[in-house]
């Protein structure tokens, strides 16, 4: 019934003298999941892993929840945890990778499963955007080292190394998926503490146990959207306008107010934002969907979930506390 409820309202919209399509690097969604939650601290839980778990960025759940240095979490501790977010559903059925998060989104015939945690490109070697499908998969892939990192291997005066056989010292980890981005797939890592940053040649690394359980669902052919949007806007099926900001990680130059303006102007929706929310909103980028929809009263609490294809709970083992090491 809510899917039904958004559509007519987009229908409606465009039927609106003045209507017209998103601009270029916006898009206006239909669909916020996730919500406030209280979180109880387990034995051996680590931020960092709690935080790529609930798919918000640590620094933020140390900020929310006023934690001194060094972050350290002791069991028992109830932390409050916002994992409000719009959904990108560029794509029905596949994955949807935003860079500026470091999420993956997997759909399955029309209806959103969960996310994932990533860790992408670094600024001078980023994963490129676009539209992809899954060329192969693999267990227990051997890397073949590509010429330039070898040659970058050689500049760091490290053994150059043209092939690594699966084993612990093999950065793809015991998972491969494999895109038609040339040079470029999905894979477990030994450096399991980089996920959640943006350090790579340009591969896209997974928690090993996330892409185990992600693998068997993954066909070839399966379609694979690449996105750079730091910025998302939605319209739900209540008529409440979300907002959600995330670092610019490639530092693109964008004026963030100017593309939330503009894609609230064509779709007719500016009168009904508060502006004062979105500045905010836009400075802090916590990368937490928030409501921006002036006056009228708000809907229920986020903890009723507003669409219900939530993400499925996931565990992660604890992640060294070090710096993350480039493949």
């Amino acid at each position: 019934m809510r899917r039904l409820i958004g559509l007519l309202l987009i229908f409606f919209l465009a039927g609106v003298p003045g209507f017209a399509a998103a601009p270029e690097g916006i898009w206006l969604y239909s669909q916020v999941t996730g919500g406030e939650e209280i979180c109880r601290v387990e034995k051996g839980v680590h931020l960092s892993h709690l935080a790529l778990e609930k798919g918000v960025r640590w620094q933020v759940l140390a900020r929310h929840n006023d934690l001194p240095k060094p972050y350290r979490l002791k069991p028992g501790m109830a932390l409050k945890v916002d994992t409000t977010h719009i959904v990108p559903n560029e794509v029905s059925h596949g994955l949807v990778i935003n860079l500026p998060e470091l999420l993956l989104y997997q759909f399955h015939q029309g209806a959103y499963q969960r996310r994932y945690a990533l860790a992408v490109g670094r600024r001078s070697w980023p994963t490129p955007e676009g539209n992809y499908y899954i060329r192969n998969k693999t267990k227990d892939p051997t890397w073949t080292v590509p010429p330039s990192i070898q040659e970058e291997m050689a500049q760091e005066g490290k053994e150059v190394l043209e092939k690594v056989l699966p084993g612990p010292e093999n950065p793809l980890g015991k998972f491969w998926l494999g895109t038609s981005a040339p040079g470029v797939g999905l894979h477990a890592t030994n450096r399991p503490w980089s996920v959640g940053l943006s350090v790579s040649h340009g591969c896209i690394r997974m928690l090993p146990g996330e892409i185990e359980q992600l693998f068997p669902m993954v066909d070839v052919g399966m379609p694979v959207k690449i996105i750079y949007r730091p910025i998302k806007v939605a319209l739900t099926s209540q008529g409440r306008i979300y907002l959600e900001a995330h670092p610019n990680i490639y530092g693109k130059k964008m004026d963030a107010l100017a593309l939330v303006q503009e894609v609230l102007r064509s779709y007719q929706l500016q009168d009904r934002v508060d502006w004062g929310k979105v500045q905010g909103i836009l400075k802090a980028r916590e990368g937490i969907a928030q409501d921006i929809t002036k006056g009228r009263e708000k809907p229920g609490p986020l903890t009723t979930r507003l669409e219900t294809h939530g993400p499925n709970p996931i565990h992660l083992s604890p992640l060294q506390e070090r710096e993350a090491a480039l493949e």
